[in-house]
């Protein structure tokens, strides 16, 4: 296969990326696995030892309120402090 970038080439890599099963044996061929998924970083003992102490939230906020307004009255005034 050519690397040079010619007019062929890019018309053959347009067609290849249409089609699943192009893709599938360019890869192939050029030495490409597939993965096995979406990863989430390392999985090692240590990691999965210190899982319990990750600190996700350190202050739990309160959301903001909006008030919303449709033609100008206000949807929801229970809401209003």
């Amino acid at each position: 296969m050519s690397k040079n970038k010619d007019k062929q080439w890019i018309a053959n890599e347009k067609i290849i990326a249409k089609d699943p099963v192009l893709r599938g044996a360019r890869d192939t061929a050029e030495g490409f696995k597939p993965s096995s998924g979406i990863t989430t970083g390392s999985n090692d003992a240590e990691y999965k030892a210190g899982y319990d102490k990750i600190k996700w939230n350190k202050d739990k906020k309160q959301k903001p309120k909006f008030k919303v307004r449709v033609n100008g009255v206000l949807q929801y005034p229970e809401d209003e402090e």
